[in-house]
């Protein structure tokens, strides 16, 4: 008569990953019993999808939603945003919702119950209002009970403070250090706000702060990008409203914001940057005050070096899902080889035709033998990094390993698959080790042929 929840999983968490349900109903042993989950998009009456379970042996219901919830989340393609961009499609509010349905004998029908007493109806029993649920995976040995470490990302420090923090909860394992060239995008991705529209303590994202240095170390400008709803962020309308002022306007979108970082996403924004910049710095800030920066409390620092064409070789710059469903970058600087094979589909006709429209067969030195009336082109190309440090080389393998994988051509991005990864290691005499990938790409879709 009544559904009982005793687990269930931690906001925020990830698709990808064990999302486990443990329920009990004290109806349990009546004949035909089912527990019954509903699961919809928080705020929506539409049910996403319905599933029934016999109780185990032991009279509870486990119900492993995260292969099921994975079907409706998916990547942003969000790659220039600027300066901000919300979560459309990579961070979703979910709701689960519990009842029991059960007959009064074996022969009779089953009734569905809403899991509070006895009442019938669709199932209203829930563990919380939400759980939020970015596009990502948790591997098995990093779990915390089952969930999202997500004490590592996300902090709910206290808002509208002077308080001195620095973490780094950027959704990456990219080292904080990267390389990058004028004309490349790039962006870093962050939980904002909170899930419980606390108005005291929340992961703010007030601004995110770009200064640039030249070869000297010398400063020689400062962006301040403004999380705000016209700059593409939220949920602050305004710089001069404090958290206390827009906890409760908070959207799946709003809490998780990309803000693109890249040379071209600043450029985009109307940020070039000098040419004589040499690296600069990004660091995502909270609030003081109103209209002011909390400049000590930092939740996310990063670090941009300017890079070059390698040995005559513009380079191949690739942007993939990593493992929070969010987008990181790396450009192979070094030889890049292409190459084209040609399937060709083809018969033999006579060299008389027989098949003459006129009294007499005309004599036609041009006519083919053979004829291809198909050609099927595979474009690969094979690439190769520059020498890697083991972060970078482990960080990397991220790469090889996502499923949604572009490339960056001009200032657009087209799809593509990696066929292969090979790695080369190199150690010198004094023990260091460094490494570089050689990898096979092709096109996701390929050239016409030329008919």
């Amino acid at each position: 008569m009544a559904i009982s929840i005793s687990q269930f999983p931690t906001t925020p968490n990830m698709a990808n990953n064990n999302l486990l349900f443990t329920v009990s109903s004290n109806s349990a042993s009546a004949a035909q019993f089912q527990y019954v989950a509903n699961l919809s998009l928080s705020g929506s009456a539409t049910t996403l999808q319905t599933i029934k379970q016999q109780p185990n042996p032991f009279s509870y219901g486990v119900f492993d939603l995260g292969q099921i919830i994975s079907n409706y989340v998916d990547s942003d393609n969000n790659w220039k945003a600027a300066p901000f961009s919300t979560a459309s499609e990579a961070g979703k509010r979910f709701q689960v919702k519990f009842g029991e349905e059960y007959a009064t004998s074996i022969s009779g029908t089953a009734i569905q119950y809403t899991g509070v007493a006895s009442v019938t109806g669709s199932p209203a029993v829930t563990a919380s209002s939400y759980i939020y649920i970015a596009n990502g995976l948790v591997d098995p040995y990093d779990k915390v009970n089952w969930n999202f470490p997500s004490a590592s990302y996300f902090t709910a420090s206290a808002v509208s403070t002077t308080t001195t923090f620095s973490k780094q909860h950027a959704l990456t394992n990219a080292p904080l250090t990267q390389y990058i060239q004028d004309g490349e995008y790039a962006t870093i991705s962050l939980i904002n706000g909170n899930f419980t529209n606390s108005s005291t303590a929340a992961q703010d994202i007030y601004v995110v702060q770009v200064t640039v240095y030249n070869s000297a170390s010398s400063q020689i400008d400062q962006y301040d990008l403004a999380n705000i709803v016209n700059q593409g962020g939220g949920p602050r309308t305004l710089t001069t409203q404090v958290w206390s002022n827009v906890a409760t306007s908070q959207s799946a979108g709003t809490q998780l914001v990309t803000v693109g970082v890249g040379p071209q996403n600043l450029s985009d924004d109307g940020n070039t940057l000098a040419s004589s910049w040499a690296y600069y710095t990004v660091q995502a800030l909270g609030q003081q005050a109103s209209n002011t920066i909390n400049a000590s409390g930092s939740y996310a620092t990063l670090r941009y070096e300017k890079q070059g064409p390698q040995c005559g070789y513009d380079g191949v710059r690739f942007a993939w899902k990593n493992e929070f469903g969010v987008w990181d970058y790396y450009t192979f600087t070094l030889q890049t080889d292409k190459l084209t094979s040609i399937q060709r589909e083809q018969f033999t006709q006579t060299f008389v035709d027989y098949s003459t429209p006129t009294s007499t067969v005309a004599y036609n030195k041009e006519r083919r033998g053979t004829k291809q009336f198909y050609n099927e082109l595979t474009q690969r190309l094979i690439i190769n990094s520059n020498w890697l440090n083991q972060e970078d080389a482990d960080w990397l393998k991220e790469l090889f390993f996502s499923t949604n994988v572009f490339q960056q051509i001009g200032t657009e991005f087209f799809p593509i698959s990696i066929t292969s990864a090979e790695l080369i290691e190199r150690t010198n005499p004094r023990t260091q080790t460094t490494f570089q990938y050689v990898v096979e790409f092709q096109p996701a879709n390929q050239p016409n042929p030329r008919l």
